[in-house]
């Protein structure tokens, strides 16, 4: 009897998804007195409070005043957002670009508290809006620049009748870790990558609109990984697992099997210096850039925006495992 429960016990652990283990990236969190805003998944967050007492002592009303404070400090980090190395939201048509950003806005609630056992009961709430996706904050911005063609000239590329995107398309990873923090890159809505020799390979003006929409110009991440652990992750293929013994010896024991989870494919870039005002553009070397403009040309990763930029963490956060300055590779499937 205690065979049979222990053979049932390893069916039960062996049918059960695997934890996965390969977590190298965390999101690069910018964070406010007012909100933060999340540069790898491309959220803004904006928390507002208020008090009862000023509102009646009324739940529901002190709940609406408080949204509409988050909501205002969502404006209020919006707008101090870097398009580029130049302007902010805030500095487009000399600040009033800004009155329209609520227009522009979708918000949902992410959290939400009513706070009695307090000296003075407030209410808390935190509102979140999306930057990417087709209701995103950046998608609604271009929609508004090309209405002013004379302040602004890049435009995403329209979509080719058959862009069929390849899931399993690699990502470009520029790691930026080795740049001295007097020299840190900035996020921004659209950043640029050049060629040592300044040769534009990455900006707004080369990559698809539909690309642009669904994952914008670039992730910001952190990582404590080095820049040969995350090529190490090419090897890793998805490969038939094979059975033990005792599962071979089930009936219908095919359906055990579980092929191993896809993880994708990285190549990866260092960043040599930034550029411009804000510090928001990258550079590579011309070897990189040489490499980077073939893969381009057959898989595609600029165009369909899939890039990674590894910044420094935060002075007290995570310290990554940096390595010295490490060539762009690119492996065969």
């Amino acid at each position: 009897m205690r065979f049979f429960t222990l053979l049932l016990a390893v069916l039960l652990l062996a049918a059960a998804p695997a934890v996965a283990n390969d977590q190298l990236f965390t999101p690069h969190i910018e964070r406010h007195s007012n909100g933060w805003i999340d540069w790898d998944n491309g959220y803004i967050y904006g928390t507002g409070r208020a008090f009862a007492a000023d509102n009646g002592n009324n739940r529901g009303r002190t709940i609406g005043a408080a949204q509409l404070v988050a909501a205002a400090n969502i404006v209020k980090l919006a707008s101090g957002l870097h398009l580029d190395d130049r302007r902010t939201l805030e500095r487009l048509g000399h600040g009033t670009f800004v009155l329209k950003l609520k227009a522009f806005l979708h918000y949902r609630t992410h959290q939400q508290r009513f706070v009695r056992n307090s000296r003075r009961p407030y209410a808390e709430v935190t509102l979140v809006t999306p930057m990417r996706g087709v209701e995103g904050l950046t998608a609604a911005v271009l929609k508004q620049l090309k209405g002013h063609p004379l302040q602004w000239q890049k435009y995403p590329l329209p979509d080719p009748v058959a862009n069929m995107e390849n899931s399993d398309a690699p990502w470009l990873v520029i790691d930026t870790r080795q740049l001295p923090r007097t020299a840190a890159v900035q996020p921004s809505l659209f950043p640029k990558i050049t060629s040592s020799s300044g040769q534009t390979l990455y900006d707004l003006n080369k990559v698809y609109s539909g690309a642009h929409t669904l994952r914008g110009m670039a992730r910001y991440v952190h990582s404590n990984a080095s820049a040969a652990e995350i090529m190490a992750e090419l090897r890793h293929q998805r490969q038939p697992q094979e059975q033990p013994w005792w599962q071979q010896l089930l009936p219908g024991s095919n359906a055990w099997a579980r092929p191993r989870r896809q993880r994708p494919r990285y190549i990866v870039a260092t960043a040599q210096q930034v550029r411009g005002i804000a510090r928001t553009n990258l550079v590579i070397s011309n070897r990189d850039a040489k490499q980077l403009r073939r893969e381009d040309e057959a898989s595609k990763i600029l165009k369909n925006c899939r890039v990674i930029i590894i910044t420094s963490a935060p002075i007290g956060g995570i310290e990554g495992k940096y390595l010295p300055t490490v060539p762009l590779r690119i492996c065969s499937r």
